[in-house]
């Protein structure tokens, strides 16, 4: 490692000559990188950090000459573009490459227009500025040859290093384009909208394997031990979903019922078996999108890599997706829950190549299309690939969690994002954009849902789309004319989401809103009426649920329920994004229930009920603590993680929010805590020696039982904000 960072250091102030294959040497240094981006004194034809529509990209080739040894690549793109607008200059994209040859070629006459050179630093912009203006429709070629640095920070085109048994190192170089680093690999149009055809050819070492988004189409001999790779033609793509990687590789593939061939590349470290679980899970979970979509998967490979270094879990480039090494290379012996989430990963990531790659974002605003479908759809494919995991279990939990982060550090789902960065991927694009798409799904219902989604990928499909398109694709598939854009605007741009309060009366029940935000943080602003999917549920006297929908468009509305009813159950079957709280009555209705028969509500109810509970209680107690108190008693009979899971986080959210002033009722309910989880682990050490159904799940879930008493015994005391915060990683390291 120390000469890999020495080496790095050459690279970056000696200026090594670099390597070229086929192209002619030339010398460059840090010198002449610093004199080609210092910015031009007399001023710039374009001052807006997005880039003009003047010129669109149409098709890329790319020529790559990467140097696993000495740190560094050459290259040069060709790209052919179409004028849109009359103009004498082209913007593009370019950052930390050395640029030595610029040409501009009008097509088909191959006239060549002289062109200078201006680099704006802090847009990454590279100006070519012609003498004469280019009229519109004409088409022309730009022709750019350059060098870069192989970086080690996990952005752009980098080495990640890998150790042999004998402590020798090799290196592999790979992307990470997202959100705006192709540009850091080669210049380019470095916008999500400006989709190109991309063909790719690399130099390599004979040792080394070159892979490609597409596969390759052969490989021709040179000299020195190198070997060119030329590959297919991609589909039409953005920029931030090229990829490439070199190295010293070994692939296992299969061929999935759909055709795609299918292979896991892995370091030589690595055994063969290690893949096969990886393998089968994505063969599966492609198979049933491709099917589910109605939407082929339009390349013949999909390959995914694992990486040694990583900046995120995975990366969705279009038929080459890059892992983190630990979410593809699974050990025979790994544990239930490593499992469950490197098939969450593998999932996630293969419903990007319909929701992120088939149709894209138009701008990084709408980031939560790609990220928050991508997560709704990957608990589908996780059912799909064992019905076991539910998704709707799983799908909770993350529910509960963001729910109690957009608690405390709310912020809206659609925000303008001027210069895109990775501080854009976060827990609001991801399991609030879910959770927003499920919530619609309950009020369209599946069928209507489904083929809104059909719609939204056919209409768009190698385009960019704003919400506005998923919101009418989805609209038209309603029978009930549902206009979702007037629906969602307001879920769209409020960073706080509703708390709906349940008050029975007779035969009839009355629904009020409000934010669910601390009285003591709420401000002068207007305050927001969502239009809220409300579903609820009725218990009639049988003991038989009967689901409802009701549309809140206004702060209160009253609902007429004919018959005699036992409860009713707010936000049933957990679909909605809101917290529901209920007037004592009715808490006390469920309460009983719970303590009669638990299970005529799903793992998911429950883990709703006490996450809304606990979570209202924190709010300066407009819940009294014996509602809390009430529904703890039940969980001595609770058996699955979900509830457990949503109780703890949620007293640990309780904890931190509110611990100074009701640190006495906090410790009461820590104790009543501890005692009913004591009363649960017995019971699950019992069904345990009863039968072996689902040992592993139940092995994994009496140690984190286990885990969870000492820690609460430990802390009831404790007056750290961070008590009995556990996480699902707490639950992954006993399930391992």
């Amino acid at each position: 490692m120390a000469k890999f960072i020495l080496l790095m250091f050459m690279c970056y102030h000696c200026g090594l000559e670099p390597i070229f294959g086929l192209l002619s040497k030339r010398n460059v240094s840090s010198e002449s990188l610093s004199s080609f981006n210092q910015e031009s004194s007399e001023g710039f034809l374009w001052n807006n950090i997005r880039l003009p529509q003047s010129v669109i990209p149409l098709e890329y080739d790319i020529f790559l000459h990467p140097n696993l040894t000495e740190f560094r690549f050459s290259g040069k793109v060709e790209i052919k573009c179409e004028i849109r607008e009359t103009t004498n200059f082209v913007v593009l994209h370019s950052k930390d490459l050395v640029i030595s040859q610029t040409t501009l070629t009008i097509i088909p006459s191959n006239e060549r227009i002289e062109v200078r050179m201006q680099m704006k630093n802090d847009t990454d912009q590279l100006f070519l500025i012609m003498e004469d203006a280019i009229p519109k429709d004409a088409e022309i070629l730009i022709t750019i040859v350059f060098d870069g640095i192989l970086g080690i920070d996990g952005d752009g085109f980098y080495l990640s290093e890998l150790f042999t048994s004998n402590k020798s190192s090799r290196y592999l170089a790979s992307t990470q384009f997202e959100p705006a680093s192709a540009r850091k690999a080669f210049p380019c149009f470095d916008e999500p909208a400006l989709k190109a055809n991309f063909s790719m050819s690399i130099v390599r070492e004979k040792k080394h394997i070159s892979l490609f988004n597409m596969p390759r189409v052969h490989s021709i001999p040179r000299k020195n031990n190198l070997v060119l790779d030329t590959f297919q033609q991609s589909v039409k793509m953005s920029t931030y979903l090229v990829a490439f990687a070199v190295g010293e590789y070994k692939g296992k593939s299969k061929l999935t019922k759909s055709g795609v061939n299918m292979t896991v590349y892995y370091d030589r470290t690595s055994l063969m078996e290690t893949v096969d679980f990886s393998l089968d899970a994505g063969g599966i979970i492609l198979d049933y999108f491709n099917t589910l979509f109605e939407v082929s998967y339009p390349l013949p490979n999909l390959d995914m890599i694992a990486v040694p270094y990583h900046k995120a879990a995975a990366m969705e480039n279009w038929g080459l997706i890059t892992y983190r090494k630990p979410y593809l290379v699974i050990p025979i012996n790994s544990g239930y829950r490593w499992k469950y989430r490197a098939v969450s990963v593998i999932a996630h990531e293969i419903a990007h190549q319909w929701f992120g790659n088939i149709v894209t974002m138009q701008w990084w605003d709408d980031l939560w299309l790609n990220e928050g479908v991508a997560s709704f759809m990957q608990y589908l494919g996780l059912q799909a690939f064992d019905n076991d995991w539910s998704m709707k279990n799983f799908f909770t939990e993350k529910i509960n969690s963001m729910m109690s982060e957009d608690f405390t550090n709310s912020r809206a789902l659609n925000q303008p994002v001027a210069v895109p960065d990775f501080s854009i991927f976060n827990g609001v694009t991801y399991a609030k954009g879910a959770s927003i798409v499920r919530m619609v799904r309950g009020l369209l219902g599946e069928k209507a849902f489904m083929n809104g989604i059909k719609t939204y990928l056919n209409q768009n499909k190698y385009s960019n789309v704003v919400s506005d398109d998923l919101w009418q694709a989805l609209s038209n598939s309603s029978d009930d004319g549902i206009d979702l854009k007037a629906v969602m605007s307001i879920w769209m741009g409020e960073r706080a989401y509703p708390l709906v309060t349940v008050r029975r009366n007779h035969s009839e029940i009355q629904i009020s809103q409000e934010p669910f935000i601390l009285k003591n943080n709420t401000t002068s602003r207007t305050t927001p009426i969502w239009t809220i999917p409300f579903q609820y549920g009725i218990l009639d006297q049988q003991g038989h649920f009967s689901r409802k929908m009701f549309l809140l468009r206004e702060e209160t509305a009253t609902i007429k329920i004919s018959g005699h009813f036992k409860l009713v159950k707010g936000n049933y079957r957990d679909d909605g994004y809101y917290r529901v709280n209920y007037d004592p009555e009715s808490w006390k209705a469920i309460t009983d229930q719970l303590m009669t028969n638990h299970e005529i509500f799903s793992p998911g109810e429950r883990a709703h009920l006490l996450n809304d509970a606990v979570s209202i209680f924190a709010r300066t107690k407009p819940l009294n603590m014996s509602v809390v108190m009430d529904l703890l008693n039940y969980m001595e009979k609770e058996t699955d993680f979900l509830p457990w899971f949503s109780a703890s986080h949620s007293f640990g959210i309780l904890i931190k929010l509110r611990l100074k002033d009701i640190k006495p009722e906090v410790k009461v309910l820590m104790q009543k805590f501890a005692t009913v989880a004591t009363k649960a682990l017995e019971l699950i050490e019992n069904q345990l020696q009863a039968k072996e159904n689902n040992k592993g799940y139940k092995d994994a879930m009496k140690e984190y039982m286990v885990n969870l008493i000492r820690r609460i015994n430990s802390r009831v005391s404790d007056s750290s904000p961070s008590t009995l915060r556990p996480s699902t990683d707490k639950f992954t390291q006993k399930m391992d």
